[in-house]
């Protein structure tokens, strides 16, 4: 009887104990998991994380480094050349670095293909402030784009989150009809679609006249601010806008409600 009670007590003593906190590797590992995962999973979150929706911070190296490479250097030596060998050198090591890793290269390879873009943009014609026209077109293709969805009532940012949180499985018609119906779900996905739409035109009104002014220097540095950072108070203003909307119907088509 006497063992017994002392491995109860031991039994309590070790359950009291409270867990270890996870390793910063491992917090940093989670955000990278969660970026990975996209929007739609996101969108069904308890608590929003702005590492996990820019992709921790090799997501954030990702997508700064190029850029960033290319307007320090150009800055420091005007020499497009340096600028735009150093810019796809980063590129590549971060290809080089996720290959010896072993991760994914998706991201890193996504990353490669638009900075191509943007320095053969800069390099066939011979200025440097070129590097930044292909953004300027692709947001100005995104907001027509998003434009016609919300005047056809099919707001695309519904269609992208409900495709992969749930793929079609009864056709695209019923499947349209049945997130597409749901009226507050509706507005939710409208709302948010709109939230891009301002996303896309304040980089266009900020950043377009400093590249008509050829003021390098102030367009390099706007276009670094409106990236990541604004991608991520947007991806938090779209989860505050759709992620209880999203949880509700989970939870209707769970219990049958």
């Amino acid at each position: 009887m006497a063992e017994e009670s002392g491995e109860r007590r031991s039994r309590r003593v070790v359950s009291s104990n409270p867990q270890p906190a996870p390793e910063p590797q491992q917090i940093h590992q989670s955000a990278r998991e969660g970026g990975k995962k996209g929007f739609a999973s996101i969108a069904q979150s308890d608590t929003f994380s702005f590492m996990a929706a820019v992709g921790g911070w090799r997501g954030i190296f990702e997508a700064v480094g190029p850029s960033a490479v290319f307007l320090i250097l150009y800055i420091c030596t005007h020499k497009l050349s340096i600028a735009v060998v150093c810019s796809i050198g980063i590129s590549l090591f971060f290809i080089a670095w996720r290959f010896i890793m072993r991760e994914k290269m998706r991201s890193a390879i996504v990353g490669l293909i638009l900075s191509c873009i943007y320095l053969g943009a800069a390099a066939l014609s011979h200025s440097a402030r070129n590097y930044y026209l292909p953004a300027f077109i692709l947001d100005f293709c995104a907001v027509i784009v998003f434009l016609i969805t919300l005047l056809c009532r099919f707001p695309i940012l519904g269609i992208l989150v409900e495709f992969f949180h749930t793929p079609p499985k009864n056709g695209l018609r019923a499947w349209a009809r049945e997130w597409n119906g749901d009226k507050a779900l509706h507005k939710a996905y409208m709302r948010a679609t709109w939230v891009w739409v301002a996303l896309f035109s304040i980089r266009l009104i900020i950043e377009v006249p400093f590249y008509f002014a050829d003021n390098i220097d102030v367009l390099g540095i706007l276009h670094l601010v409106l990236g990541i950072p604004l991608y991520a108070v947007t991806v938090w203003l779209c989860w505050m806008i759709i992620s209880p909307q999203i949880k509700r119907v989970d939870r209707a088509r769970k219990y049958g409600g």
